[in-house]
């Protein structure tokens, strides 16, 4: 049973046209979302990953997944000059005048994270000069520490390439779709995530087949609660899949402290509350 399921999420992450593999990310159904409608949703590049979804939380600083960011080989974080930060631009392949692009000086993984079981998946990347505010596309999110009920109605942006032709790109627009809240028992059981799901993240999504999914390369994009930053996709990219539904890192483990005017800080935090690291400008 285990293997078969292995297979399919395997070749649902492939999308195919006319027998070939769409090399970006893909979202499937959802509605195309306007001019600045998620200024907070960026994305990041490296040499080992052509994208992986990210979040504005400070003018300094973004937050994304650690699996985006991380060297399973050596076991550290890449280095910061491997990756980049894009934001403010609702097409990732067509640049627009709104588009800011900065380089990374730090990456700060969660000191917690276990890349095996995606537990505290999640990082820091601080920016080398601040992206530039107030602006129409990018703006900081104000990041969600209650509790997302069961059956609440989230928003999920996330970026879909389509072709017309086998040789012409004609699509890389952003696009959106709901995501319907899920109890974690529901999402742990056998025929689901087997007990994956922990205390640090929420699930939502489809249970069942869907034509309004999430498929490849969207991972690390950003999970809307009433507005506020709820999460993270770090697993669970089904395209319409039954039995896998996204599941997200709760962003809470990160907060952010008083500012003064010399220094800012973001801090990760444990479930309960207490100080795990501490970066600061």
């Amino acid at each position: 049973m285990h293997a078969r399921l292995v297979v399919l999420f395997i070749v649902s992450l492939t999308p195919v046209f006319n027998g070939a593999a769409l090399s970006g990310p893909i979202l499937k159904g959802g509605s195309d979302a306007p001019w600045g409608a998620f200024p907070s949703a960026a994305f990041i590049r490296t040499p080992f990953l052509s994208f992986c979804g990210a979040a504005v939380v400070h003018p300094d600083f973004v937050l994304t997944l650690a699996q985006c960011v991380y060297d399973e080989e050596q076991l550290i974080p890449i280095q910061p000059n491997q990756i980049e930060v894009i934001a403010g631009d609702r097409n990732i392949v067509s640049v627009s005048i709104e588009r800011q692009e900065r380089n990374v000086l730090e990456v700060i993984i969660h000191p917690n994270y276990t890349a095996y079981n995606h537990q505290n998946d999640i990082a820091l990347l601080k920016l080398d000069r601040p992206l530039e505010m107030p602006s129409n596309t990018v703006e900081t999110i104000v990041r969600r520490h209650r509790i997302v009920p069961d059956g609440s109605i989230c928003e999920l942006p996330g970026w879909s390439m389509e072709r017309v032709s086998s040789s012409s790109l004609t699509e890389a627009d952003q696009k959106y779709t709901t995501v319907k809240m899920l109890d974690r028992d529901i999402c742990n059981q056998a025929n689901i995530h087997a007990g994956r799901v922990r205390e640090s993240m929420v699930c939502g999504g489809n249970l069942l087949s869907s034509t309004n999914a999430v498929c490849s390369g969207n991972l690390g994009c950003p999970l809307y609660c009433e507005e506020e930053l709820t999460g993270l996709l770090s697993f669970g990219v089904n395209c319409g899949a039954p039995n896998d539904p996204p599941v997200f890192t709760q962003q809470s483990t990160v907060r952010e402290t008083r500012e003064d005017r010399t220094r800012k800080h973001l801090l990760f935090t444990t479930a309960n509350g207490s100080v795990m690291d501490r970066i600061s400008n």
